[in-house]
């Protein structure tokens, strides 16, 4: 047994034992808990539920295990527990992401337990044992569990955080030779682009990973879509309203989804007399929009805790945003004085008193959030509320609805005597102990006939009832931390009704006045709307106008990558969109810089004389120059005219040499072949001093592929070793071109990888068998 490994399961041991975990997990014949438990991790974490993420499935991977079955010729594998080895490698290895590290529960249940469980299910040996090729197999059968490549993605990154992190392998480290590509982002896999070759290596208005950014007809729709159609429901509403908070402010969709109901900030400024800047031609208030900022965490911080900050709004911005945040906190009124309620009496029916009898027909509404108990003509009252989503709308509904069932004889909704028979028959089957009662608070036999109007249950009995079998319909009441203090529940701007079944399924309505089901936001309900989940029709699907429309999704993130990218195409300053996106350091903020190379070179000013007298290309030249993206004997030239013989010059000299600027594939060529041809065959890798590299995908993708056929190359050429001269010199050209273009991908954008190569513009010496 490796000691390294020894040691790191010792590790989880001792994080287990100061949590007062028990280690040791009973299992069943299948590797799960017996207790139907086993590790809590959101308890253990301090998170907040829902979700709650557990580790109690020790056993093989099912998926996994099925696809290892289809490509055996032998007996099939049986589901069973893991080895005792890896489960304690998966315990320990969860025990320090979760207790150490302090990462989220959903990410070591996702990203760190089930990538173990996978490889421990495709190989037959000890966590130590492990090789490569054991591991590229597991990489293989988790790329085929998930249609997307996630898992398999997820393995290969195991490999590097835990394997090679603790050098648990007696292989040593196994990440490095894996030669497995890893996923850029989720979209990487998509085939967007359909330009040719030569014209993405030609095109200067070819963007920077431009798969990161949204297609321009589905922002346009997506746009409209929340701009100017009418929601249909209440849910779409808020979706509505936090999707155009995200295009305005670029907020990610966790902090769009969390953002607090006191998100306005505002700030006042004064001359030094005291009088409002406005007055002296500044600005006299400007609006802040407070969030909790996501990726605010220092190494070895809490995970788990929120970050709140503050970011500018623009003025052209500042009536939508205000407008649509003002109207959200209208509609969720209700629900946030329902939430706060709960929390501070710690119940779930807090408008009754435990031993109360309420009427069954009230019940249902609080429980189901169905606003129509009687059976009315709903179409009014549907027309009405979705108007504007009025609260008030609900209330006089009520009103309708009890004023009928006193001045004469009533016929429920049929939904009310559908719920009331359920209940009644679990009852008669002894499953639950919830009973119908009088008025008076007297038992009613579950053998008795029912008069649903005058049928009652009483409170404390239903809110032990609601908790024991059905917990999906308990509010969020827990707290979120803050890094000092917390936020409550009901602090929360975008609040909604759980599983309001009666609206988004039964095209009803629900009522956010009675409704005693309240959820804290998340992310999910923002990336349903944009297509995250094809079971369930996004605002695309629902909103669009033709069936292109309709098809059309979109990543939440990529509005962020879009709005940094415009903030930089109009010329802001990189330290002012670094702190507009909360980051750290400026190089944050070109990682979602997708400017296309004319983008850039259009902030790079130059006398408008002279770009006269240049004209187009000599113009693009120039600003290449200037902007430190070029270099080359035409750059070098440039400059020395500049430095001694002044602009004007210089310039005329770059009118002349303008074409010797050239997009290869591999980056940008300043040499002019107005008389010859390139005398390197665009073998511009070998040693070609009139290079410059480039960080452009297309060309850093030729050069990978490039390196990977000039290793082969090697290894095929040294697999079949002579003394002949032509083998040595197979063998040093293939060496040579390798080194190239490794030198030329290490090389800084901008910049020449071989300033010392031969300069080929110059005509080559005559030698002595030359005519």
């Amino acid at each position: 047994m490796n000691p390294h490994y020894s040691a790191f399961i010792e590790l989880g041991k001792t994080l287990a034992r100061e949590k007062g975990l028990s280690w040791d997990m009973p299992l069943d014949e299948t590797g799960a808990a017996l207790d139907g438990v086993g590790w809590n991790l959101t308890a253990i974490a301090n998170d907040v539920p829902p979700p709650t993420h557990y580790l109690r499935d020790l056993g093989a991977d099912a998926k996994a295990l099925a696809i290892i079955n289809a490509e055996r010729d032998l007996t099939p594998l049986a589901r069973q527990p893991l080895s005792p080895a890896w489960q304690d490698l998966v315990k320990a290895a969860v025990a320090e992401q979760l207790l150490f590290k302090r990462n989220t529960s959903g990410y070591v249940s996702q990203s760190i337990a089930r990538p173990l469980r996978v490889i421990a299910t495709c190989v037959n040996r000890e966590p130590w044992q492990l090789t490569v090729d054991d591991l590229c197999l597991a990489i293989r059968v988790g790329k085929a569990i998930q249609a997307t490549g996630k898992l398999g993605d997820l393995v290969a990154g195991i490999i590097k955080i835990v394997f090679d992190a603790q050098q648990l392998c007696d292989a040593g480290q196994l990440y490095s030779s894996l030669a497995v590509p890893r996923m850029k982002m989720k979209n990487a896999i998509k085939a967007k682009h359909t330009w040719s070759q030569e014209e993405l290596r030609t095109d200067l208005d070819a963007r920077k990973r431009e798969e990161r950014l949204p297609e321009r007809q589905a922002f346009w729709e997506l746009t409209r879509i929340v701009m100017t159609e009418k929601p249909r429901t209440f849910m779409d509403d808020l979706r509505f309203a936090a999707i155009r908070t995200m295009i305005v402010t670029g907020l990610r969709i966790g902090e769009a989804a969390l953002l607090p109901v006191g998100w306005k900030r505002e700030r006042t400024y004064v001359d030094a007399k005291g009088r409002p800047a406005g007055e002296a031609g500044g600005i006299s208030t400007s609006l802040m929009i407070r969030h909790f900022a996501e990726k605010q965490q220092i190494e070895e911080s809490d995970g788990r805790v929120l970050f709140e900050n503050a970011q500018p709004v623009p003025d052209m911005f500042r009536q939508l945003l205000t407008d649509t945040l003002d109207h959200v906190a209208k509609l969720t009124e209700p629900l946030r004085a329902t939430l706060k309620l709960q929390c501070e009496t710690g119940r779930l029916l807090p408008w009754y008193r435990a031993n109360d009898v309420v009427p069954f027909t009230e019940a249902y509404v609080r429980l189901m959030g169905n606003p129509f108990w009687l059976d009315i003509e709903r179409e009014p009252f549907i027309e009405r509320y979705r108007k504007s989503f009025d609260p008030d709308v609900l209330i006089d509904l009520q009103r309708y609805q009890a004023e009928r069932a006193r001045n004469g004889p009533i016929s429920l909704d049929m939904a009310v005597y559908q719920f009331g028979k359920r209940l009644l028959d679990r009852m008669r089957d002894g499953q639950i102990a919830l009973r119908f009662r009088r008025a008076d608070g007297q038992v009613q036999g579950v053998r008795e006939r029912m008069s649903w109007h005058n049928t009652y249950l009483h409170v404390g009995e239903l809110e032990d009832h609601i908790r024991a079998t059905i917990p999906t319909k308990v509010s969020d009441t827990m707290p979120l931390p803050l890094a000092v203090g917390v936020v409550q529940s009901w602090e929360f701007l975008f609040v909604q009704p759980k599983r309001s079944l009666s609206e988004e399924r039964n095209d009803g309505l629900c009522d956010v006045t009675r409704c005693m089901s309240v959820s804290r936001p998340v992310p999910r309900f923002i990336g349903l709307a944009l297509g995250d989940d094809k079971r369930i029709p996004s605002l695309f699907e629902k909103y669009g106008q033709t069936d292109e429309d309709r098809a059309m999704k979109i990543e939440s993130h990529m509005l962020r990558h879009l709005q940094n990218t415009e903030l930089f195409r109009l010329g802001v300053a990189d330290t002012i969109i670094s702190k507009r996106f909360n980051r750290r350091s400026v190089a944050q903020s070109y990682e979602y810089d997708h400017r296309s190379l004319a983008e850039e070179l259009d902030q790079i000013e130059i006398p408008q004389d002279i770009e006269v007298m240049l004209g187009e290309k000599a113009s693009t030249v120039a600003r290449l120059i200037k902007g430190g993206k070029a270099n080359g004997p035409i750059v070098d030239a440039f400059r020395r005219i500049q430095a001694t013989e002044g602009d004007a010059a210089a310039y005329a000299y770059l009118r002349a040499e303008a074409d010797g600027f050239h997009a290869t594939p591999y980056g940008h060529c300043l040499n002019s072949f107005t008389v010859d041809p390139c005398p390197r065959h665009l073998e511009c890798f070998a040693d070609c001093r009139h290079l410059s590299a480039t960080d452009l995908p297309e060309n850093r993708q030729n050069l990978i592929q490039l390196e990977g056929k000039f290793k082969l190359a090697l290894e095929t050429i040294r697999a079949r070793p002579s003394t002949s001269i032509g083998w040595k010199n197979q063998l040093d050209h293939a060496g040579k071109r390798l080194a190239g273009v490794q030198r030329l991908l290490a090389t800084p954008s901008g910049k020449r990888p071989f300033p010392d190569g031969v300069d080929l513009s110059m005509p080559r010496q005559r030698g002595v068998l030359d005519d």
